[in-house]
């Protein structure tokens, strides 16, 4: 009993001391491994605490960069700062350089226009000291030295903007080529009107107040200059206003009547109008007619129908593009339409009209009133100028583009040249016949301006009553109240060829020394 309780004790100890050593064996076990653990960690620690300084040093390694970058950061910013400043600077030297180059070529344009300025304007005083020299000389019996002065006057006045319609140039350009033809008609009655011949240059019929019919032919050439008459009429009882060459017949309207039809053999009849003071003849398609101051017919195919009687006189009328513009003694302005209605108008200027051309060509009507104005007015009824022709009623007036011719009582002729006139919208005489309306020029300071047109006047010996375009396009014919007629070259530009064609020679240099000066360089036209 004993014995087995011992055995079984044993048994228990030996089983406690295996389990024992069992525990023992698995402490070793896990002390070895928590050592191993441990030296684990301790190496970890290690290898972080190496990790953590390598990361010390990279802050402060990047730290020491972000330093040095914000350090570049402001030395760059400072830099920029200064290059945009000297950018700055640079760009207003540029600037005030430009403008300083700008003021100097504008200082340099100014003096350039200053000097051609004052070369313009001597030049445009010799030329008309010239034109004075050239007709002096002429008087003194030197030819060949006043042909050379008068084209080198207009020869200045042309390429200089000048006015080669001044009166002394355009006189000697006259007397350089032979001078006004004169013809005086056969009995020395007031020649009332002139017309050309259609398709004949240098040819016209003239009627007088004394009943005279004569049919003028003029020959131009550089040896003589002479007009020759074939007289077609003579009948004193015949007092002629109007003349009209139409379809190669000649149409004579005395004052009382009758209507009197030549041909240029001087076979004639004679239409009998119904009373009245007529005064005009105006074509209008395939008729004519016959205006009194105060009645209206018309003429076709030897009849002579459609009375009209006007309740007022009228002082002149015209054809204006297949309209009648009538023009009354009281200032009144009306106009009639091809049927034969006429409505009175707003009158295209407020005086009394006493003379009026319409230049088909241009589209210019013109319109001289009882104090010697003339007014060009253009297709919308727009007045261009005023040009303060005679000193007395004008009588009459022609145009041959761009030349305008007048003549009245106070027995002058006065020639325009359109072109030469200055007008305040800028615009050209052609422009302003095509505009409407215009406004205020703007000036430009470079500009020379063109000499501002002063007619040419001619004094003749007598009232001016007719003035007619010839057929050359530049000559003019000049009927006068002492039975004189005159064909007077209107064109300085073809004077001036026409002279410089039979020049005989330059001028010497002494001469040009004499007559121009020194401050224009010597110059030869031959």
């Amino acid at each position: 009993m004993g014995h087995r309780q011992s055995r079984s004790e044993l048994a228990v100890l030996q089983e406690e001391m295996d389990r024992l050593l069992d525990a023992e064996k698995d402490a070793a076990i896990v002390k070895r491994v928590s050592q191993q653990m441990e030296d684990i960690a301790y190496q970890q620690k290690a290898i972080s605490d190496q990790q953590r300084d390598r990361a010390e040093e990279q802050s402060i390694l990047a730290t020491r960069s972000a330093e040095r970058a914000e350090i570049e950061r402001l030395a760059a910013r400072d830099a920029e700062r200064k290059a945009n400043a000297a950018a700055e600077v640079a760009q207003r030297e540029r600037a005030n350089a430009e403008r300083q180059q700008e003021i100097a070529s504008e200082q340099r344009d100014e003096a350039t226009h200053a000097k051609n300025v004052a070369d313009t304007l001597n030049r445009r005083t010799q030329a008309r000291s010239m034109a004075v020299s050239s007709q002096v000389r002429r008087e003194a019996n030197e030819p060949d030295v006043a042909d050379a002065l008068a084209y080198a006057s207009w020869y200045f006045l042309k390429n200089n903007r000048g006015n080669q319609y001044y009166a002394e140039t355009f006189k000697s350009l006259a007397l350089a080529t032979g001078g006004i033809p004169r013809y005086k008609v056969k009995e020395n009655g007031a020649v009332n009107a002139i017309a050309s011949v259609p398709g004949s240059p240098r040819q016209c019929v003239v009627v007088t107040n004394y009943g005279e019919v004569e049919w003028l032919r003029a020959t131009m050439n550089d040896v003589d200059k002479q007009i020759v008459s074939q007289p077609l009429l003579f009948n004193p009882a015949y007092d002629f206003r109007d003349v009209r060459v139409i379809g190669g017949s000649i149409y004579a309207l005395s004052l009382k009547g009758p209507l009197c039809i030549l041909d240029f053999a001087g076979k004639m009849k004679t239409v009998d109008l119904p009373e009245g003071d007529y005064f005009k003849l105006v074509p209008l398609e395939d008729r004519l007619l016959v205006a009194g101051r105060k009645s209206l017919c018309w003429y076709a195919n030897g009849l002579v129908s459609g009375g009209v009687t006007l309740d007022k006189p009228l002082s002149t009328l015209v054809e204006r593009d297949g309209t009648l513009c009538l023009f009354y003694a009281d200032g009144y302005y009306a106009e009639m339409n091809a049927s034969g209605q006429l409505e009175e108008k707003k009158p295209l200027v407020p005086y009394v009209v006493t003379a009026a051309y319409y230049d088909r060509a241009s589209g210019c009507l013109l319109l001289g009133v009882e104090d010697g104005t003339v007014y060009p007015v253009n297709r919308y009824n727009r007045v261009m100028e005023t040009l303060a022709a005679h000193k007395s009623r004008c009588m009459s007036i022609t145009m041959h583009d761009p030349v305008v011719v007048t003549g009245g009582y106070d027995k002058k002729v006065y020639i325009w040249n359109m072109d030469n006139l200055l007008y305040d919208s800028g615009l050209s005489f052609r422009e302003e016949l095509r505009t409407k309306s215009v406004g205020k020029r703007v000036a430009n300071s470079q500009e020379i301006p063109t000499e501002w047109l002063v007619p040419v006047d001619y004094a003749f010996d007598g009232w001016t009553l007719a003035v007619c375009a010839d057929e050359d396009g530049k000559s003019v014919w000049i009927g006068t109240s002492a039975g004189n007629v005159f064909l007077l070259n209107s064109s300085a530009d073809d004077m001036a060829q026409q002279l410089h064609k039979n020049l005989n020679r330059n001028l010497t240099q002494q001469e040009w020394i004499r007559y121009v000066g020194v401050s224009i360089p010597y110059m030869t036209f031959k």
